[in-house]
């Protein structure tokens, strides 16, 4: 069904003034859009401003944006305690209300009531399903999911997830306005629980926790090997990138081993991981693996790869002690 939407988004509105809802609608004032800030919570909203100039301040302090930026920002802004007289007008909405499926249903459906018909429609869960929340919705099209990371005045990626239903067109229209206006890095998942990056988390976080609870290791060593290990490698290369370093004839043995002796088949390799080993693409000792590597020896990616390691070490203080 083709959506008659507006050519680009100018007025905006945020339905939710916590944490997350303040700063996004930082992000959008910052990226010239005028914003009506909502929420249910008088005494939330009498705070909005007050910690967008401190962001701002944050902001300015490590050189980020300039000084003349802030007053035309903030000007931008404006807190909305009406309901209706927040959503009337706007040609985008997002909605950051708790992690509740019948609270953002509620808040969806009177929006819709309410506002345009071209008007796009937003949500910043972070683990339901958008296609649960767009159920309720008469046009379930128009709902795209937008997964913003914490702070969202720094972080630059946001999650946009395809909900069933949602139209190609409006989720397009999301990423040329997250890209081009608010100068965000994204990307595209299909609906889940979680998505990409809370599915992620929580498998790490499972893992960690069962760490403990065998006695392995406390928080403090398993931190210290995120921050001194996985986090650096995973930063530079991401898990799957950094497969094809070990050699996936390797991390197809060690994965056999750790689902035997942990007795626990979540270990054992997806079959089309093990059908590339068996093709014989193996990571760059082969030049292919999940990626591939043309004209680089595997000297010369190793030399890379150390490098690159040595650099990104060095700038969080980080690197070897040994001299």
């Amino acid at each position: 069904m083709e959506l008659e939407l507006l050519n680009s988004i100018k007025r905006t509105t945020v339905l939710g003034a916590g944490k997350m809802g303040h700063g996004i609608a930082q992000v959008f004032a910052q990226a010239g859009c005028a914003v009506e800030v909502y929420d249910i919570d008088p005494k939330a909203l009498e705070h909005v401003k007050d910690h967008i100039k401190a962001n701002l301040q944050f902001l300015l302090n490590h050189k980020v944006i300039t000084k003349e930026s802030i007053p035309s920002t903030l000007s931008r802004i404006n807190l909305e305690p009406d309901f209706d007289a927040a959503v009337s007008k706007a040609d985008l909405i997002l909605e950051a209300a708790p992690e509740r499926l019948d609270l953002k249903r509620d808040i969806f459906t009177k929006a819709e009531a309410v506002c345009s018909t071209k008007t796009i429609l937003t949500s910043t869960t972070s683990v339901i399903r958008v296609g649960d929340i767009a159920e309720v919705l008469q046009k379930p099209e128009r709902l795209v999911g937008t997964h913003w990371m914490n702070p969202p005045y720094v972080l630059p990626l946001v999650e946009i997830i395809r909900a069933p239903k949602t139209s190609e067109q409006a989720l397009n229209h999301v990423k040329t306005f997250l890209e081009k206006q608010c100068g965000k890095r994204t990307l595209i998942c299909n609906d889940t629980p979680g998505f990409i990056v809370n599915r992620l988390a929580g498998a790490i976080l499972k893992e960690a926790a069962i760490l403990i609870e065998e006695g392995v290791a406390t928080h403090l060593e398993i931190d210290q090997a995120w921050k001194e290990h996985l986090g650096p490698v995973f930063l530079q290369y991401g898990p799957f990138g950094n497969l094809d370093y070990i050699g996936l004839d390797v991390i197809v043995l060690a994965a056999k081993y750790l689902a035997w002796a942990l007795d626990d088949d979540q270990y054992k390799l997806p079959k089309w991981l093990e059908d590339t080993v068996l093709k014989g693409d193996l990571g760059i000792k082969t030049g292919k693996g999940i990626y591939e590597y043309p004209n680089q020896s595997p000297e010369q990616l190793q030399q890379k790869r150390a490098e690159e390691l040595l650099e990104l070490l060095q700038k969080v203080g980080l690197e070897s002690e040994l001299k």
